[in-house]
């Protein structure tokens, strides 16, 4: 199960980043209000979408929707003060595993055909609130077309699908969250931009793009940005 936990958290990293490419790319397309939007929360960064869409960029908006999606995930049921389903823990443990096993295998044209509540309303509430929390956090003002909405589903499942598999552990596997300037760790963090800081350098976190677990006594490092050295008050 440790070994499956870590696979879903590589699929959680790479469809996160899938889906915001597909993100930025639907709005460098369509809306210059939209660009502007996201421009302004970059800006505290130093950080724009024009004129080049740097890998720096990419990092900061990864880190930006990671914020939105794992929101709330060390509660049992992903949400603020939720509580557990099932009062007893190895039932409702053995529940978390039945939900996973069910919804692994879920697929885009599926839910197409018959909506994600008709598979686990929970999961179809999940995404509900996720999708809301990002609209609102980008301050957006349209429909999704079809092939952002499908970029937001499989980023969404992983990191359900990831939850329901945490909470199957006996105690639940604990997510790594760090906040912008902690002192920078190499134990428990790992620097997505390493090439461009210097031995003696940076020490402190500029922001956290994904978060990382405590998986039966081994750390999974979560990924950051540091600072550059000069940036450090």
């Amino acid at each position: 199960m440790a070994e499956g936990f870590l696979q879903i958290v590589s699929e959680a990293r790479l469809s996160v980043k899938q889906f915001c490419k597909t993100l930025v790319g639907e709005i460098e397309e369509t809306d210059t209000t939209l660009t502007e939007n996201l421009n302004s929360l970059l800006r505290p960064y130093k950080l724009s979408l024009n004129p080049k869409y740097s890998k720096a960029v990419s990092y900061h908006l990864e880190a930006i929707l990671n914020l939105s999606l794992y929101q709330d995930f060390e509660n049992c049921v992903f949400q603020k003060n939720g509580s557990a389903k099932l009062l007893d823990p190895q039932q409702d443990r053995q529940a978390q595993f039945s939900s996973f096993v069910v919804l692994r295998n879920l697929s885009w044209n599926e839910v197409l055909r018959k909506g994600t509540k008709y598979y686990s309303e929970e999961f179809s509430k999940f995404c509900d609130q996720k999708m809301s929390l990002i609209i609102s956090t980008l301050n957006w003002t349209k429909p999704w077309p079809e092939h952002l909405l499908q970029a937001f589903f499989v980023a969404a499942k992983c990191i359900w699908l990831l939850h329901l598999l945490a909470f199957s552990f006996n105690p639940p596997l604990g997510i790594l969250r760090v906040e912008d300037n902690t002192s920078f760790d190499p134990h428990y963090m790992e620097d997505m931009l390493m090439e461009r800081q210097k031995s003696h350098g940076a020490n402190r976190v500029k922001i956290m793009v994904m978060p990382g677990f405590y998986v039966q006594g081994r750390v999974l490092k979560c990924k950051v940005i540091r600072r550059h050295k000069k940036s450090v008050a």
